[in-house]
């Protein structure tokens, strides 16, 4: 440890009574000039009042040697006092001390001390011999071993009796702070400490001008009123307890408990709004309002938690994969990573052993054995897209897997276990295949448990708008940052579009859409030609214009744009909306003005 140099009074002392490592280390960068390990100090950062130090609750000299011990001295090279506790009879303080000084402490200080007592009690620990003058007999051992001292006192007799001993360092308590949560009321007022202090400072320094004299406690809780106190009283510093340690904790930990709390709170605002804004399958990736996405995402949460096979159908680009990981995600399994197989993507012959594994010289080039997916999902789920791909053999192999979790790697006859949630996928008519034999029945059925068909994206056109606002800001961002959004001609031209790439589709026609903008905002001219139209649509179905004088509508009306279509799809996206005018307006690509103005003129107010 490094050489600690003795505190003299040519500058104002601020002294730390501390109970962790932690707060030693903090108080040392924030430019304490020496240390106090107290018992109460361990107490206060357990969430006890410091007066607990009082209490018989363990033997106070040893606990103070094992934490200043194993956290203090070795983190910080201030002078540390040692509190020392000389109210049990069997005590022996020259044993004490030497402890003390071979463990490496730079000084000694009697906390806890008999002035916190008066009346009955302190003539009580006086004529049991455990009072003030013990503790200036410790004060007169501590000296004469080398160590340096720190006294506490209240009134004038104890001061004067500490300093005629030689003491190093002087401090008048004023009590148990008032400040805390566990503070008491100080039974004095800061001018009244004050003056206090200035009375014994001027006896002491009297007789003994050299003695440092700082004060504690009481009323003073903040840097300010310590500034006061001494100032009046002439202290050459002060020392903190519950000021330094636990005041400022209880503050920091109440207000960063507060921050966290409302970050949680904000976050959980946030997601109730994008729930409400994107559905509730935003948090997976599925974005929209319409029942039939927002069965999709019931039928997810229900059978998240139960190990059922299910099997997910719908068009390419409806996002099968999407609800696989959304399952996964919500499933007891979701801690390891799950395995995907797209069936389709690897050629027949190799097929068998992705999905099993093979051992060493099973087929030519064969080097080495190899897990199989089924073995490395183990534990976690796994899925088989396409799953219509797979050959008859390999169909009966894994209805085995299904049955009871045993396979074979290719090339061997020993039997190997899975424990892996299957979640199968195909685009293609599994029944319409089990009925021409190119499917087995028994696999089909144990498929089967649970089919989430995915719905085309044609059967929940209301949910575009929100897809373009999920998707758009996102492709921008990659790859045109100055688009920032997308005109009311280019909604109506994605809602006629009959999608047959589903939501696959509606990402290549955005990423083309906001390359080809040279704008921040991405009309019609920037889409490519959208054709197909949705099935039943009429010819001549008006755009949406975002112009909201009435002249131009009649005018459109004349000329056979027949308005009344208009209204009727203006009147579709109120019901959907519960003629929310807002999230109409949002859906259809208008300003809430332009929209409220064609209500009013097709009679939809």
């Amino acid at each position: 440890m490094a050489k600690v140099e003795t505190l003299d009074n040519r500058r104002f002392l601020v002294g730390a009574a501390i109970g962790t490592g932690m707060t030693a280390k903090a108080a040392a960068q924030g430019g304490a000039d020496f240390l106090l390990a107290l018992n109460a100090g361990r107490l206060r950062v357990l969430g006890g009042p410091s007066i607990s130090c009082m209490l018989p609750l363990a033997d106070n000299n040893r606990a103070v040697m094992n934490f200043s011990r194993a956290e203090i001295l070795t983190r910080v090279t201030l002078p540390v006092y040692f509190g020392a506790c000389v109210f049990d009879p069997a005590c022996d303080l020259e044993a004490l001390v030497r402890q003390v000084r071979d463990a490496g402490f730079q000084g000694i200080c009697n906390f806890p001390t008999a002035v916190h007592f008066d009346g009955p009690m302190r003539a009580c620990l006086e004529r049991a011999g455990v009072g003030l003058e013990r503790e200036v007999a410790l004060m007169r051992l501590a000296r004469e071993a080398g160590l340096q001292t720190c006294a506490y006192v209240r009134q004038l007799d104890e001061a004067l009796a500490m300093a005629d001993t030689g003491v190093d360092l002087l401090c008048i308590n004023y009590g148990w702070n008032a400040g805390g949560a566990d503070g008491v009321p100080s039974r004095y007022s800061l001018d009244e400490a004050a003056e206090h202090a200035r009375a014994v400072f001027e006896a002491v320094r009297s007789r003994h001008p050299g003695l440092l004299c700082t004060v504690e406690g009481g009323p003073i809780t903040t840097p300010d009123e310590a500034q006061k106190v001494a100032e009046i009283s002439g202290a050459n510093g002060y020392i903190g307890g519950s000021t330094i340690d636990r005041i400022p904790l209880e503050a920091a930990v109440a207000e960063t408990t507060s921050a966290y709390k409302a970050v949680a709170q904000l976050q959980s605002h946030i997601h109730s709004l994008k729930s409400e804004w994107l559905g509730d399958g935003h948090e997976f990736g599925l974005i929209g309002r319409s029942a039939a996405i927002t069965e999709v995402v019931q039928m997810i949460r229900k059978v998240a938690e139960r190990d059922i096979t299910v099997l997910v159908t719908g068009e390419n680009g409806t996002g099968k994969e999407l609800v696989a990981r959304a399952i996964h995600l919500v499933s007891r399994r979701r801690h390891q990573r799950m395995v995907a197989v797209n069936c389709a993507a690897i050629p027949r012959d190799l097929l068998e052993s992705e999905l099993f594994g093979h051992e060493a010289g099973a087929f030519t080039g064969a080097l080495k054995a190899r897990l199989g997916r089924f073995e490395q999902a183990h534990g976690t789920t796994l899925m088989l897209d396409e799953i219509g791909d797979l050959e008859l053999a390999l169909q009966a192999k894994l209805l085995r897997v299904l049955e009871d979790g045993s396979f074979e790697r290719l090339g061997s006859n020993e039997p190997r276990f899975t424990d892996a949630r299957l979640i199968c996928a195909s685009n293609r008519a599994l029944r319409r295949m089990v009925a021409e034999g190119q499917f087995r029945e028994d696999l089909f059925y144990r498929l089967n448990a649970v089919e989430i068909p995915l719905p085309p994206l044609r059967e929940r056109i209301e949910d575009i708008p929100l897809l373009v606002r999920h998707l758009l800001p996102r492709i921008a961002g990659e790859m045109n940052p100055r688009v920032r959004e997308m005109d009311a001609s280019a909604y109506r031209a994605l809602m006629q579009h009959h999608w047959p790439g589903n939501v696959r589709e509606l990402r290549n026609v955005l990423e083309r859409a906001v390359v080809m903008c040279e704008r921040e905002v991405v009309s019609v001219r920037d889409l490519p030609v959208l054709h197909a139209k949705p099935p039943g649509q009429r010819e001549g179905l008006p755009r949406l214009s975002a112009r909201s004088d009435e002249t131009s509508w009649q005018a459109a009306s004349s000329n056979g744009a027949l308005p009344e279509t208009e209204r009727e799809w203006i009147l579709d996206a109120l019901r959907r909306n519960r003629f929310r005018r807002q999230e109409t307006a949002a859906e259809l690509g208008l300003a809430r003005k332009t929209l409220y103005n064609k209500m009013r003129h097709y009679g939809l107010l």
